[in-house]
């Protein structure tokens, strides 16, 4: 005990570069949710670093058959998945087979509350109207949108 006493105290230093190296990496990386009614979603991306709470993804793609005879598709240059949190940063783009689609330049996604949003500027078309705004939030299971300082042209048929 006395010879702990005596000795002057140390620091371990951590290197910055040990505190980001990944656990485990992989190239070209797919990933297939499969139901009992098929194939539900497949993700792909052209690298994947895994690390101890977190994951980062590098050309993420991922196409979703949510219903019947409906798809969806979402890309980003860039991902990170935290628990339920994926932020997307790089001209992140997303269309539906309804003629949806959506661009901006960073997005979140949580994947328990099925809340899609983005801070920032954005652009959201349909086969109607073309909206442009500073920021979205988008409730996926009521189909709800709220949006802020928004412009948009709308096409009226019939009129």
């Amino acid at each position: 005990m006395g010879f702990l006493l005596l000795q002057s105290p140390y620091n371990v230093q951590k290197n910055k570069k040990t505190q980001k190296e990944a656990n485990m990496e992989v190239i070209d990386a797919k990933n297939y949710s499969i139901t009992k009614d098929g194939v539900a979603s497949v993700t792909s991306a052209k690298r994947v670093l895994r690390f101890s709470n977190y994951d980062e993804f590098y050309d993420i793609e991922v196409l979703r058959t949510p219903k019947p005879k409906f798809v969806d598709n979402l890309k980003a240059d860039r991902g990170t998945l935290v628990k339920n949190n994926l932020k997307l940063v790089g001209n992140v783009r997303y269309k539906n087979s309804d003629g949806v689609k959506f661009s901006s330049q960073e997005a979140q996604y949580n994947l328990n509350s099925k809340v899609f949003k983005t801070d920032g500027d954005f652009i959201l078309e349909d086969n109607r109207s073309v909206t442009r705004g500073s920021s979205l939030l988008y409730e996926t299971n009521v189909g709800k949108i709220y949006a802020n300082k928004i412009r948009s042209i709308a096409r009226i048929e019939g009129k």
